[in-house]
């Protein structure tokens, strides 16, 4: 990589051997003039290295010379939602500066910018030392917030049929007797743990991130209180030990089938509640459950049943969606999925109210 190749000698790299379009380019360097005032500008910058005047001059290899470079795209999408300001006035306007992105203008220009490292990347063209492979992930995470109002929903998604029934699909599982009993014990391991997995899912609503961080002395230390429930907290939405504190909540059913799992286990070094039997890779053996892992699970449950595209997340809208039926007050749905807003909540009481209203026509008498 060129010592002194610049920010502004990255991009032109970039133009030079895309197979972009001209109107696009035009997009991705308007990209790039909000990254320049990102970076001279924006109070968030100052601990980027590089940020400061004229952030065109400034040499790619600095990159990665502070640890916060890490968060240079994650903070330039958050400067792109929050500061920044449309380039193209509109008639009411005086000033060029003064309308904020629209959330497809902030998806537009965040992606352009990931899009342009990916390339520097796939080129060799950035520092060793800069952990691009994390700062990409995180700002994609963080482009994901920014919903177009052409894609926003205003409801929430339907919860796919027969969940129901997905929610038992391990309460039975049959082990062949002529396994070799080591075999049989892994399996078996499995089926326990697979099954508290989907009840802890289905009975909290809870993210799949924030079932997987109950840990074993939680279960083991667990106490059902006086209305039947067992309440613990784990690190929400965020990143490791900066994410919000959340209360997930389990009746006895839950519980049991969780002890009876952790029962059966012999992996007393084990801190996480649900982990990893696998066959084939002898070293993951004990190792945390992977969001990724979590969701096969659910996938091999929901296609043994016939049904199809379920995700983790589904037992969320689910949960959602069967406590408002049963009249459970707006509120504490709110508290009991821990939602920030109550307008997240509304968007599943506007699928309930869909359903009542389905069910109406259904019914009546004066339809037949």
């Amino acid at each position: 990589m060129p010592d002194r190749l610049t920010l502004a000698q990255a991009f032109q790299h970039f133009q030079g051997h895309s197979n972009l379009n001209p109107s696009t380019l035009v997009t991705y360097s308007q990209a790039l003039a909000h990254l320049y005032d990102f970076l001279e500008r924006s109070q968030t910058a100052q601990p980027l290295s590089l940020a400061g005047p004229k952030p065109a001059r400034r040499p790619l290899s600095l990159l990665g010379s502070r640890p916060e470079d890490v968060n240079l795209l994650t903070w330039y999408v958050r400067y792109l939602g929050r500061e920044a300001r449309s380039k193209k006035p509109r008639r009411s306007q005086r000033s060029a500066r003064e309308q904020r992105l629209e959330p497809g203008s902030v998806r537009l220009y965040g992606q352009a910018a990931v899009t342009w490292f990916t390339f520097l990347a796939e080129e060799l063209l950035l520092p060793k030392r800069f952990p691009y492979a994390p700062a990409i992930a995180r700002a994609q995470r963080q482009l994901r917030t920014y919903v177009p109002a052409s894609e926003a929903r205003d409801s929430a998604p339907e919860p796919p049929e027969g969940i129901e029934d997905l929610i038992h699909a391990y309460d039975h599982v049959a082990i062949p007797p002529e396994l070799p009993l080591k075999e049989a014990h892994r399996r078996k391991l499995e089926a326990l743990r697979n099954r508290a997995l989907l009840y802890a899912l289905a009975e909290s609503g809870a993210r799949i991130s924030e079932v997987l961080r109950i840990t074993a002395d939680q279960v083991a230390g667990a106490r059902i209180n006086r209305q039947g429930i067992w309440a613990i907290e784990v690190r929400g939405k965020g990143r490791g030990r900066y994410g919000r504190l959340v209360t997930l909540r389990f009746t006895r059913p839950t519980l049991l089938a969780m002890r009876e799992y952790l029962k059966a286990r012999s992996d007393p070094g084990a801190t996480g509640l649900f982990v990893s039997h696998t066959r084939t890779k002898p070293t993951a053996r004990g190792q945390p459950l992977s969001p990724n892992a979590a969701w096969r699970i659910v996938r091999s449950a929901a296609i043994s049943l016939g049904l199809a595209h379920v995700h983790p997340h589904d037992f969320r809208h689910w949960r959602a969606t069967q406590m408002l039926r049963e009249g459970v007050p707006l509120d504490q749905v709110q508290r009991y999925l821990n939602h920030r807003s109550i307008r997240t909540t509304q968007l599943y009481a506007k699928t309930a109210e869909q359903k009542v209203d389905e069910a109406g026509a259904r019914t009546s008498p004066l339809a037949r």
